[in-house]
């Protein structure tokens, strides 16, 4: 445990410098005593009954550019020399040449997140919550934590951090957003932009049916499905 000060000391599972009160210390199976913060805290009692791995700091994979567990990102080296970290899907599917390497990052470019007004975060397919890791179906909150992380977590993630009071924003979702301006799943640009002319005069706080909410969240949906990632 690394004392940040007299009365701070950082979680050896986030890394994060937190009240020394709010530190719980959680005993490994091999005897290694952690301590823990309190968002920690439930990921050591479950790695600590797995015999897994407590760190749960986060980084980015060259691949897909999903963003998962540090632990889980392995280095692997393409043929040119590059070294990229991958998550153990992205390494699955590791290219054995540049060119191969080229289109696999041009293919995920193309389907991490659609620009025609569509997107991946749907009920249709499973995405990956990273806060529990586990892959559901329900549309990912995008969400800034108060130490301004970003996150992409479960309705049940969310809740949970809600509670714990660790959320400083949480990003509309693109299915609340459909519904706002009255568009399909799949709506063009245009579709969009029409929809949005449409819903903000409504809105509008001098028009009887609008007020300043009301007019916020119509622009929130608007930029929410028209923002480029």
């Amino acid at each position: 445990m690394a004392v940040a000060d007299d009365r701070h000391a950082g979680c050896d599972g986030c890394g994060r410098a937190v009240p020394l009160e709010e530190l719980t210390v959680v005993t490994m199976p091999d005897g290694e005593h952690v301590a823990c913060c309190p968002r920690c805290e439930p990921h050591a009692r479950e790695a600590a009954r797995k015999c897994s791995s407590l760190d749960q700091r986060r980084g980015t994979c060259d691949g897909c550019t999903e963003t998962v567990l540090e632990v889980e990102l392995e280095d692997i080296v393409l043929n040119d020399g590059t070294v990229v970290s991958c998550c153990p899907a992205c390494v699955a599917k590791a290219p054995d040449n540049d060119s191969e390497a080229t289109a696999t990052r041009a293919d995920a470019d193309t389907t991490a997140e659609p620009t025609d007004g569509s997107d991946s975060d749907t009920d249709d397919e499973e995405t990956l919550c990273t806060q529990c890791n586990e892959w559901v179906r329900a549309e990912l909150f995008h969400v800034t934590t108060i130490d301004d992380r970003t996150e992409r977590l479960c309705p049940t993630c969310k809740d949970s951090a809600e509670d714990d009071g660790i959320i400083k924003d949480v990003e509309i979702r693109k299915t609340k957003a459909r519904e706002v301006l009255g568009v399909e799943p799949g709506a063009t640009d245009e579709e969009i932009r029409t929809a949005f002319h449409t819903q903000i005069k409504r809105a509008h706080p001098d028009q009887q049916s609008g007020s300043r909410s009301a007019f916020q969240l119509v622009r929130d949906a608007y930029e929410r499905l028209t923002e480029a990632t």
